[in-house]
């Protein structure tokens, strides 16, 4: 912005407006829990976890809807606690970060050592897409 005129240059873009950014990182942390799910496919990698005495395979559908049920929770958490307190960005992040910690004990019930390394990588690709991206879209 022009301080003098309150005008923006010509030549300097304007930020992309947040929704928008925000749709970006769900979109993108879907994407790479999908990239994540066909590569272990491609490898021949069963991805199954213990559910009580039986096991469940962990199919496309519950790694793409979880990915992105996950990213937009913590675009409204986020939402909500910059509306609602001071440090908003700081207290999601503490947040988001410990709900990502925790989140890797999902893969202790994998059936197979392979199929715990592939969950464990999820969670890890899809926690930084999250918790890096929306912090991100706040700096832009």
């Amino acid at each position: 912005m022009d301080n003098l005129t309150g005008t923006r240059p010509t030549d300097v873009p304007a930020p992309a407006p947040a929704i928008r950014r925000e749709a970006v990182v769900v979109v993108a942390a879907g994407t790479v829990a999908m990239l994540v799910w066909l590569t272990a496919r491609a490898a021949g990698i069963d991805l199954a976890v213990r559910s009580g005495s039986d096991s469940r395979e962990v199919g496309p559908l519950s790694v793409l809807l979880t990915a992105l049920v996950v990213a937009a929770a913590g675009v409204a958490l986020l939402r909500l606690l910059e509306r609602r307190t001071a440090h908003g960005v700081r207290r999601w992040t503490v947040v988001a970060a410990a709900v990502w910690v925790l989140s890797f004990a999902g893969p202790l019930s994998a059936t197979t050592l392979s199929a715990a390394v592939v969950l464990a990588v999820l969670h890890l690709l899809v926690g930084a897409v999250v918790l890096g991206g929306l912090r991100r879209s706040r700096v832009a």
